[in-house]
């Protein structure tokens, strides 16, 4: 507990607060078994296709906005399934069933199909889009206080990042060396990990009161029905409704505009990856691509982890401004991270600007979803938080289409792709400072 208004700290945080612990332990391994299986993805659409001697950054494209488009179709079902039912019980299912799932990318690629591996992907990304809204508003149901919650949230980003950079790496040495199957059996087994520390965390966390309750069944005449589609909809237009009866309700636009940046950071880095790597013509790859792939996710790991803890020390609940100047000050670093990466040719320098850039990001994606935390009521969280998260992975697959389609259509390189990240990036801060200055009260 804060009562004394003093900053909770990591450690005491995660000393003190056991469900919190077993929650932390299972977003560590869930994160770490999706990256084996990504970059396990990513490598083998470029060796089938090395293997037709073609390349091509759409198929890249694809692949991240099937990761990403499931999020904006149906988080709202799990944004209504967060404020109907009990959250830990909906995540411990859906992880089990993510488990199942993960096996499909063996028979993906044992045929070899690229079309497979897309379907094994939307159908991966889609248990992960109804599973997000309740893992990100159980949060506030694990912690006692405002200034708890802040660090929750915040060490949450960090293991997030931490994962990138060590499950990324990772990703790409198994993938290297023990094969692009090994990494997909992993996933696998990270679910059902995953699902025995949610099976640990104690307690229920239903937010539905008694009376909504009622009124629902009143509404829509259901009886005893758990879930329908008529209770989907009224519950999904009333938090559209309340966000727009809102003055903080733009909020949920401020990783919607990031993603317009970082989203074609993915396809860029397979780019990057590739540069100076010789071909491998006895499996049809380039030699050490997977390699140089994982360390830059694993640079984008290390950029999304000290981003939020450098601005952690200058943010502060009780003080509004401070998380909406952070959330700015996220576009510059954002906009020279990519004008870094269009003006450098050394590998290193590419891992070092790709840093900078995945630390605007991280800073704006944690500090955004303190202002949501903090500004929403409890009973309405599930639905704001999948808003939040349906427009900001909109955009991103939007603009991973756009990098792709970029580099293989229009001919630009990934160096002008990343130049035109950062014009879009400076555009979007003055329009945020214009917002935050002259309309925001």
């Amino acid at each position: 507990e804060n009562k004394s208004g003093r900053r909770v700290s990591y450690w005491s945080l995660m000393k003190d607060n056991e469900n919190f612990r077993w929650y932390l332990m299972s977003y560590l391994v869930t994160h770490a078994g999706e990256w084996f299986t990504y970059v396990a993805c990513i490598s083998a659409i470029e060796q089938i296709h090395s293997s037709n001697n073609t390349t091509s950054r759409t198929s890249i494209s694809i692949l991240v906005s099937l990761r990403l488009l499931p999020n904006a179709l149906f988080t709202s079902i799990g944004g209504v399934l967060a404020d109907l039912h009990d959250r830990r019980s909906i995540m411990l299912l859906l992880d089990i069933l993510g488990a199942l799932v993960a096996l499909l990318f063996l028979l993906a690629y044992h045929w070899r199909s690229i079309t497979a591996l897309y379907v094994a992907t939307a159908l991966q990304m889609t248990v992960a889009a109804i599973y997000e809204p309740s893992r990100s508003s159980i949060v506030s149901m694990l912690v006692l206080d405002e200034d708890s919650l802040k660090t929750a949230i915040t060490i949450s980003e960090l293991a997030w990042s931490l994962m990138t950079s060590v499950g990324s790496s990772m990703g790409g040495f198994s993938a290297e060396y023990l094969g692009i199957s090994t990494c997909f059996y992993i996933d696998s087994v990270s679910y059902f990990i995953s699902a025995l520390f949610i099976w640990k965390i104690s307690g229920k966390y239903v937010v539905a009161s008694e009376s909504d309750s009622t009124a629902t069944r009143n509404n829509d005449n259901e009886g005893k029905s758990c879930f329908s589609f008529s209770r989907f909809t009224r519950m999904t237009n009333e938090g559209l409704a309340y966000l727009r009866s809102k003055p903080w309700g733009p909020f949920v636009f401020f990783k919607f505009s990031a993603a317009l940046i970082y989203g074609a950071g993915d396809v860029l880095n397979v780019s990057f990856s590739e540069r100076g790597n010789k071909f491998n013509a006895s499996d049809h790859t380039m030699e050490g691509s997977s390699q140089r792939l994982g360390m830059l996710f694993s640079f984008v790991g290390i950029g999304c982890f000290l981003g939020p803890v450098i601005v952690d020390h200058f943010t502060h609940m009780d003080q509004v401004k401070s998380l909406e100047r952070a959330c700015l000050g996220s576009f510059l670093l954002m906009a020279f991270g990519c004008y870094g990466l269009s003006r450098v040719e050394s590998f290193l320098w590419v891992c070092v600007f790709t840093s900078v850039r995945s630390a605007g990001s991280s800073i704006v994606w944690v500090q955004s979803s303190l202002l949501l935390q903090k500004f929403s009521s409890g009973g309405m969280l599930g639905r704001v938080v999948s808003v939040d998260y349906a427009l900001a992975t909109l955009s991103e697959a939007f603009s991973a289409m756009c990098g792709g389609i970029l580099q293989d259509d229009v001919g630009l390189t990934a160096e002008q792709v990343s130049f035109l990240m950062a014009l879009v990036a400076l555009g979007t801060m003055t329009i945020w400072a214009v917002y935050l200055v002259f309309v925001r009260v």
